[in-house]
């Protein structure tokens, strides 16, 4: 939303065209008050005011008249600007919020706690109510939803959700976000026939934002949020919050599912130990040939599943980083990968079933 310094400025200069002009310019507002719809008004003012400076070139035109367009055009051009520096800083701000909303929750280790602290660390980002949810089989699971002035009313929503999982079949903007992997704005929502008819009724919401949360590629859940203490509709600067907090949550997810896979492999390992003291039994070591690896690829594939970086396996194995790179390279072949993660996650996958 744009500050009320500068709301008012433009409401001025819209009102300011429109004399001028003999024409009505309406200047951003409400919930459409953002810096994008800034501009395009600002645009359309500029086009206006020029052509009709053209048209006053001749000598039939006063030139109080010409002074008057051409004060016109560089206060367009003055505001043009301001919005400009409000976008940009308005933008590293939102960095500064989101990456404080992320801290909260990067030092989590499970999928299952990340994804019940994730909706309260969002809310810290000024929604009042938030919900995080799965994505299986095309099917809407909802997981944890906070409401700081209601948690009775979370938990509600949350098993009127679980009671009867949405299917994200076409009907609900839900599958556009997941169809597409880009977030959105849902506006009108008590009327708005592509809605979970069960849970709006619920909330009482009259609008709300979405983001995907994505792995590898996929669509793996949604991250939900709105402003319904605050008596106001989200926008643009809302979607981009939540769409930036969604993005980081699904790096921390993708991470915190690797952990989750080497804790199951370990887990699984333990169990095969002899209870009672007496002599374990012998787990035969995966050979590296049983996936094409050579030992050392074998090293590097069990420090990235661990999280390491280039620059911290380099350090770890004493090697360069551009010879762990080649090395990186020739793990995603073998294993037939397109990303770290996707090697990471298949070869987890073929330890275990070792």
């Amino acid at each position: 939303m744009l500050d009320g310094g500068l709301g008012t400025r433009l409401e001025q200069l819209a009102a300011d065209v429109g004399t001028v002009l003999d024409r009505e310019f309406i200047p951003p507002r409400g919930p459409a008050g953002n810096a994008a719809n800034a501009l395009r008004s600002l645009s359309a003012m500029w086009d206006a005011v020029l052509a009709e400076t053209m048209r006053s070139a001749g000598p039939e035109v006063s030139p109080e008249r010409r002074r008057r367009l051409t004060e016109l055009l560089a206060r367009i051009r003055s505001a043009e600007s301001a919005v400009t520096d409000f976008r940009l800083a308005a933008g590293a701000g939102l960095l500064d919020r989101v990456r404080g909303a992320l801290a909260e929750i990067r030092d989590v280790t499970g999928v299952e706690e990340l994804l019940t602290c994730a909706p309260e660390a969002c809310c810290g980002l000024g929604f009042d109510r938030a919900l995080v949810s799965r994505v299986e089989d095309s099917v809407w699971k909802l997981h944890t939803m906070c409401i700081i002035r209601d948690p009775r009313m979370a938990e509600e929503m949350v098993a009127a959700g679980q009671a009867n999982p949405p299917r994200l079949d076409g009907t609900l903007v839900e599958t556009d976000v997941v169809s597409q992997a880009k977030p959105g704005l849902v506006y009108d929502v008590q009327n708005n026939p592509r809605v979970a008819r069960d849970l709006v009724r619920i909330s009482g919401c009259s609008s709300y934002g979405i983001a995907p949360l994505t792995v590898q590629g996929q669509v793996v859940g949604l991250v939900h949020g709105d402003c319904y203490h605050q008596r106001r509709d989200v926008d643009a600067t809302d979607r981009a919050m939540l769409n930036l907090f969604a993005e980081g949550l699904s790096q921390i997810l993708a991470r915190v599912t690797i952990l989750d896979g080497l804790s199951t492999v370990a887990a699984g390992i333990e169990r095969l130990v002899a209870p009672g003291g007496r002599p374990p039994v012998r787990v035969p070591e995966i050979a590296a040939e049983d996936f094409g690896l050579t030992q050392r690829e074998t090293e590097i594939v069990r420090l990235l599943a661990a999280g390491a970086s280039n620059q911290q396996i380099s350090g770890r194995l004493f090697i360069s980083e551009g010879t762990v790179k080649s090395h990186v390279t020739h793990i995603l072949r073998k294993l037939g990968a397109a990303n770290r993660a996707e090697a990471v996650s298949r070869w987890l996958r073929r330890t275990s079933a070792n």
